[in-house]
């Protein structure tokens, strides 16, 4: 099937060499220290951010309708950026312990977007399962793009309709959805205390950069991302793919400056990623280069290789 790797097992895919994937895999261990430094990164700008917000309006007056959007549209990236680590500790990549793993992912990466990690881990393998068929539990890019749909991100209309979904959402259990319900009320507390302390100390440009950035620009790159990685350029705006299969699809984008930092923790290779769910972002180059040596994965690979802006420039012009 177009971008589509799955289906085609480990031992047939093989190198040069004459070794196959199923064996090569064996080494792939995670870089554990990158992906702390990756984390770590990706805390330094957020904070950086709103102290740059603080620096810019109390020493050099810049007004605060300036600092505000622009400082919530970096906030928001910066935060989009770091919650794509917490799909990588749902795979249990960022500790070699999986108790320390979910530890340190329920208060680095969890808890500052009110995630239940033991819920978003369930909820994620379903979206492998059954990826492209109304059964998906990841399904932003059932949307069709549209300038509505991204009215709809910016507002926090498609946030507030994706939060009452996950309450109808079967595959989890009860004591799962409360545990969710706890840690939404956990994250608000956390934001609630930096907001109140910014507040106090008057530095209320900051504050309100931070509420946009967290609750309108967070949730549109998100939804961007998961819409830009599986929606068919050919799918048609008027097909409710929660009764139709919309049929699996993923792509590898070009890993430029950018595009790896909206594709973080190796979502820029996120049909790779299909294919060998349990792989570490921290070794996806190195995959990616073993493909490209087999000639049926090759091709795909090619095949699927592209940019967001040329999937997000095809994707509004479809109807």
């Amino acid at each position: 099937m177009k971008n589509n790797l799955e289906g085609i097992s480990f031992e047939q895919v093989v190198n040069k060499a004459g070794t196959s994937y199923a064996v090569f895999r064996g080494q792939l261990t995670p870089r554990y220290s990158l992906v702390f430094f990756d984390i770590a990164r990706g805390y330094f700008f957020l904070f950086l951010i709103s102290a740059l917000v603080i620096v810019l309006h109390r020493v050099y007056s810049l007004p605060w309708w300036l600092l505000i959007p622009g400082g919530g549209l970096l906030t928001g990236y910066c935060a989009a950026y770091i919650a794509l680590f917490a799909h990588e500790a749902s795979h249990y990549n960022i500790h070699p312990d999986k108790k320390t793993n979910d530890r340190l992912a329920t208060v680095f990466l969890c808890l500052p977007f009110g995630l239940s990690l033991k819920s978003y881990r369930k909820i994620h393998w379903q979206h492998h399962l059954y990826l492209g068929t109304p059964s998906d539990t990841e399904i932003s890019y059932f949307n069709h793009l549209s300038g509505l749909f991204i009215l709809e991100t910016l507002t926090g209309i498609h946030l507030l309709r994706t939060i009452l979904t996950k309450e109808k959402i079967e595959v989890l259990t009860q004591e799962q959805k409360k545990e969710s319900r706890y840690m939404l009320l956990a994250g608000f507390i956390v934001h609630a205390l930096l907001l109140t302390a910014a507040l106090l100390t008057g530095n209320w440009v900051a504050a309100f950069a931070w509420i946009l950035g967290f609750g309108i620009f967070f949730p549109f790159f998100a939804t961007m991302r998961q819409l830009l990685e599986h929606r068919d350029e050919l799918a048609k705006a008027t097909t409710d793919f929660r009764k139709t299969p919309h049929g699996k699809l993923s792509r590898i984008f070009y890993h430029a400056l950018l595009s790896s930092s909206f594709g973080a923790a190796g979502f820029t290779r996120h049909l790779i990623h299909h294919w060998d769910p349990q792989a570490s972002y921290t070794r996806m180059k190195e995959i990616e280069d073993f493909l490209n040596e087999d000639e049926k994965t090759a091709a795909i690979v090619r095949a699927s290789k592209t940019t967001y802006s040329t999937v997000f420039k095809t994707l509004l012009k479809a109807h």
